[in-house]
């Protein structure tokens, strides 16, 4: 199974190196302990068990901003990466293409069951949709917290929490959470495979304010899966290596090379022609048996 997207700086079995910044209310002075509080109340550096019940188990917002989906289940061909992609940008607020969708790893997944049918969406799209949905409703507390206003006044815009009616009030994802974990706990139904369930206090967005969800995206596995382009590890394989490189080797041939060849085999034809000529002629001038 092709697997095109790994973390380059974000692991679970490392430390986020750095705490972020401190998180500071505009609003009323406070003073360090608080912020420090409210700032780990949703965020840690150390990485958390990687168990059902923990948002950090689904999503991850890396250092650049950009979103880690950890989905248990893997792609046989049905495009879930597309369409769970689809659905983690769609509740977090963020573009298509700042969603890397990390399947089948159990490093960094959970067990989500099989993918086979529609099982991939029904149950384990169910289950991404509501992590994205309980990780935007706690980005939202934080930008909150730091900005001094109500969470209800604030709206996302492509990753960056923002005040509804003063757009230079601000906190990207990147800002808030960067590079470290969440440190929130979901209600899990305690059964694992399709059947898991874990959402959050959020609730999914209303299928008519989808804006990415039902768009057509163009599939970027296909052609890797089709042409043996890429390994699990996204690396080239070893036969389409080969297959290249005697190809290059091919077309490297000098072109006297190509005509000396082409010669030879114009020449052996020409010999085996005459043979069979000869061959036929004196079989048609051998006198009747008597």
């Amino acid at each position: 199974m092709t697997n095109m997207h790994r973390l380059g700086h974000f692991s679970r079995r490392t430390l986020l190196k750095g705490a972020g910044a401190v998180v500071v209310s505009v609003g009323m002075p406070i003073g360090l302990d608080t912020a420090l509080a409210i700032n780990s109340a949703f965020a840690q550096g150390a990485r958390p068990p990687l168990v059902p019940d923990q948002l950090a188990s689904y999503i991850a917002i890396n250092a650049d901003g950009s979103v880690a989906a950890f989905f248990g289940k893997m792609d046989m061909g049905q495009g879930l990466y597309v369409s769970i992609a689809q659905m983690v940008a769609e509740e977090l607020d963020v573009p298509f293409d700042r969603v890397k969708v990390l399947m089948a790893d159990t490093r960094t997944s959970v067990n989500q069951g099989g993918a086979s049918g529609s099982t991939g969406i029904q149950h384990g799209g169910k289950q991404m949709r509501a992590a994205a949905a309980e990780a935007r409703r706690v980005l939202v507390e934080m930008a909150a917290e730091k900005l001094g206003v109500a969470a209800d006044a604030l709206t996302v815009t492509d990753g960056v929490v923002h005040a509804k009616s003063d757009a230079a009030k601000k906190a990207s994802y990147a800002e808030l959470i960067g590079g470290r974990y969440f440190n929130v706990q979901l209600e899990w139904n305690k059964q694992v495979g399709n059947l898991l369930y874990a959402p959050g206090k959020a609730k999914p967005k209303d299928p008519k304010d989808y804006k990415i969800v039902g768009q057509p995206i163009k599939r970027a596995d296909v052609a890797p899966k089709a042409f043996a382009l890429e390994t699990r590890s996204g690396t080239r394989s070893r036969r389409s290596r080969r297959s290249r490189s005697s190809g290059r080797t091919r077309r490297r041939r000098s072109p006297s090379k190509r005509r000396s060849t082409s010669t030879s085999a114009r020449r052996r034809c020409a010999s085996a022609r005459t043979s069979s000529r000869s061959a036929t002629s004196t079989r048609r001038s051998r006198p009747p048996p008597a």
